[in-house]
């Protein structure tokens, strides 16, 4: 008897821990009793979607500000949102719910959600008549004619997050000329740097990042990324880093290649890597599982395609692919991987409709030769990116040739994907990586520049613009497409070129403030608006070009902002596309402060003084009773500068170290405890030393 209650008690203990163990890892964990299935429903319910609706009010709140502005910029109009864009009918979910099944993503565009269940349970979900169709995740189609929608969890709000992208910049970095150190020549493949040089870093662009996992927080080159939100779609959570739970613990080596792939658009560390697109903002998702290859990773990317295009992402960057998986789930036909029906492809296609841009590493699988292409690749919307040598001079072997299945042209773009240098959590803090993985967010974050010089433009007219511009655009082929892409040059033809922050610094009695710019046109008007604190109304102050530099500039009298932050945005008319920066709203600035974009070469600054100002000890000679002098300086950049003060046998008698701004500094200088005669300051900063004489009376 004792027996029977011990076997009982420990058969009640299995029960519980199942459950449990179900309703924690459901979707990803197959059980003897239990297998994962794609729940296809017929409909969205019986209500109206109509503006005012209580079912459209429910579909808007899932979106962002900036996704619904983003969205309206591709459609035009006010039909932004469709009933594909609907939540999944709560009563139906419910009904499949009370079945003791565990629901995974629910995802809206193909109206279908991922149910853990028993075969009891699964007869019990086929009888709805609300069900339109069941299938094992195992399969490799979705079955045909089904109507369009995704989502995982209701997604995660980040409006605050999104206010502040608003408002973060690199241009409180003040990091001026960039040093690449190896990095230089992964960029330079595609004509970064120069468009850096201009002050345009990725600012106000929102790129999303799928991936096996990201451990951005322990990289010295990435804990400065704008990271706004992340989520992982493996086990349902907000952790991208490499997790210990228990049955189910990630492989060392989980979050290896997203955090490899993210610094090479998100790093900054001088001398050590220089992302594409450093001053972008950043999502990230979780969705390739490394324990193996199974259908449900193409479901976790379609789950995170709809978070990401719910938050406004302007961007995707995908380096993963599928086409073959391990048993029991069914391989793809290459002739399957046509642009539209595999389940990652589809999502592609669903997300690049609603204005997202999806760049999608091609595949390395080009030593088996042509029609090599994974998905989602293939996918009529994806920007498929090839993999260059490191000499720019040919494709890398491994890199996937086209075409695709149905004879379409892949891959459509190429950059450097041998010898990129890339941050890793394993090993060596900086490493040379290779594979059409790091070829891709090169392209992403070239991409994110144009974009952010030019936020009206569309994904198709964003892609047209690089395609137009590479290597082989009269000529495209199945190994490299349109060629390697020339990103500045897509600038170039966009139109003018305007930093989307602005340049402010001080000068002698002024601030010295506008913007970095390259026209296409003959002629260009730009006008500086300031409101200053009290005031109710901006005052303009016409902006002149500092030829040969790329600046339009204006000084404003320091004595107008009375110490206190300006609202201050600037317009411009080339003839061609008005503009304004920043596109809505104001910036803060301050007299007495440099805020010059990251990238500006600090030697390009204007900062001559005027004609009757001499640098050194002002005024000499200088009486003790007045008790300090002043040190008038013009330095290019904000460094720390050391003085010596030495008598006129060479004695060293006083030294200090202060902070100076690019532009015209004045650093006081305590003379009352000098006696009469005459000295001599010696000045240090950035390598560069000089040596003033004065008086003292």
């Amino acid at each position: 008897m004792r027996k029977n209650f011990i076997l009982l008690g420990i058969i009640s203990f299995c029960v519980l821990l199942n459950a449990r163990f179900d309703a924690l890892y459901g979707q990803q964990f197959v059980s003897a009793t239990a297998s994962t299935y794609r729940v296809f429903l017929r409909d969205k319910g019986t209500e109206p979607f109509l503006r005012g609706s209580a079912l459209y009010a429910r579909t808007e709140a899932l979106f962002t500000a900036r996704a619904l502005e983003r969205r309206r910029k591709v459609f035009g109009g006010d039909t932004i949102l469709t009933i594909a864009d609907a939540p999944l009918y709560a009563p139906y979910v419910d009904s499949i719910r009370r079945t003791g099944a565990t629901l995974g993503h629910s995802l809206r565009w193909r109206n279908y959600l991922l149910v853990t269940c028993s075969t009891v349970q699964l007869e019990q979900i086929r009888r709805f008549s609300f069900v339109r169709g069941v299938q094992p995740c195992t399969a490799r189609l979705l079955p045909q004619g089904f109507s369009s929608a995704s989502e995982n969890l209701q997604p995660r709000k980040i409006s605050d997050a999104m206010r502040a992208l608003e408002r973060v910049s690199v241009q409180d970095v003040n990091c001026g000329t960039l040093q690449y150190g190896d990095s230089r020549r992964q960029l330079e493949s595609i004509t970064i740097p120069p468009v850096h040089e201009l002050g345009v870093a990725g600012q106000g662009v929102l790129i999303g990042v799928m991936d096996a996992g990201f451990r951005w927080r322990a990289q010295v080159s990435l804990k400065s990324a704008s990271v706004l939100a992340e989520r992982d779609f493996i086990q349902n959570d907000s952790t991208t880093a490499n997790e210990q739970k228990p049955y189910i613990p990630d492989l060392p080596d989980q979050d290896e290649h997203g955090t490899k792939v993210l610094s090479v658009m998100a790093g900054y560390s001088p001398q050590n890597l220089i992302g594409a697109a450093f001053g972008a903002s950043y999502l990230l998702a979780k969705t390739e599982d490394l324990r193996y290859e199974r259908h449900i990773e193409e479901d976790n990317a379609a789950a995170a395609l709809e978070w990401m295009e719910s938050q406004g992402v302007d961007i995707v960057n995908a380096s993963l692919g599928y086409g073959v998986f391990d048993q029991p789930d069914e391989s793809y036909f290459y002739s399957e991987l046509n642009g539209k029906t595999t389940i990652v492809s589809r999502a592609v296609n669903d997300a690049a409709a609603r204005g997202v841009l999806c760049v999608i590493s091609a595949g390395n699988d080009g030593r088996a030769g042509y029609r090599t292409i994974n998905s989602p690749a293939d996918a009529d919307s994806a920007f498929a990116v090839a993999a260059l040598r490191a000499d720019s001079a040919g494709v890398v072997n491994f890199s996937s040739r086209g075409p695709r299945g149905d004879g379409a042209l892949k891959p459509d773009i190429a950059a450097q994907g041998d010898t990129v240098v890339a941050a890793s959590p394993i090993g060596k803090e900086y490493q040379l990586v290779r594979g059409t993985s790091f070829a891709s967010p090169l392209i992403a974050g070239g991409a994110a520049l144009v974009l952010s010089a030019f936020p009206e433009l569309k994904p198709w007219e964003l892609r047209k613009l690089i395609t137009a511009t590479a290597s082989q655009a009269n000529s495209p082929d199945y190994v490299l497409g349109y060629g390697v892409a020339n990103i500045f040059a897509a600038l170039r033809r966009a139109g003018t070129i305007i930093a989307p922050e602005l340049v402010s610094y001080p000068m002698l009695g002024v601030q010295r403030m506008g913007i970095s710019v390259l026209s296409r046109g003959m002629s260009l008007r730009a006008t500086l608006f300031v409101r200053f604190a009290g005031e109710q109304s901006f005052s303009s102050f016409e902006l002149r070009p500092f030829l040969p530099s790329q600046f339009y500039l204006t000084d404003v009298p320091v004595e107008r902002f009375a110490g206190k932050a300006a609202e201050v945005y600037v317009t411009v008319e080339d003839g061609l596309l008005p503009r304004r920066i920043p596109a809505s709203g104001a910036v803060l600035l301050r007299s007495g402060i440099s805020s010059v974009p990251c990238g500006i070469l600090s030697a390009s600054l204007p900062i001559a003084k005027p004609d009757d100002v001499r640098e050194g000890i002002v005024p000499s000679p200088v009486s003790r009773e007045e008790g300090t002098a002043t040190l008038l300086l013009t330095t290019p950049e904000a460094t720390n500068l050391d003085y010596i003060i030495y008598s006129s046998y060479g004695s060293p008698l006083m030294s200090d170290t202060v902070q100076v701004t690019s532009g015209i500094s004045t650093i006081p200088i305590r003379v009352s405890t000098l006696a009469r005669g005459v000295y001599f300051v010696q000045v240090r900063y950035n390598g560069t030393m000089q040596m003033f004489r004065f008086i003292v009376n």
